[in-house]
């Protein structure tokens, strides 16, 4: 709850029913962890210009967190002969 304070979040639902949300995404995070993940939602909701965040936000936000980013670097032969055998 105290983390989700700060955010703008979607009217039709309560801050409860968000922290409930948050609970489950969040297994075994600290609580610098959580304000993490809100930050990173309310930046996602941002770039998609909403006027407030909503549960999707929450979730994308925990798998790009928990997961990370996306890695673009090619392999080189010599890495994918490697890996194949």
């Amino acid at each position: 709850m105290v983390h989700l304070k700060p955010i703008k979040t979607d009217p039709s639902h309560t801050l409860e029913e968000y922290s409930t949300r948050l609970a489950t995404l969040t297994p075994g995070f600290s609580g610098a962890d959580i304000a993490n993940l809100c930050n990173e939602s309310a930046i996602m909701a941002a770039r998609k210009n909403k006027l407030f965040v909503e549960t999707i936000d929450f979730e994308l936000a925990s798998e790009r967190i928990i997961a990370g980013l996306e890695k673009k670097r090619m392999l080189t032969d010599d890495e994918k002969k490697i890996i194949a055998v």
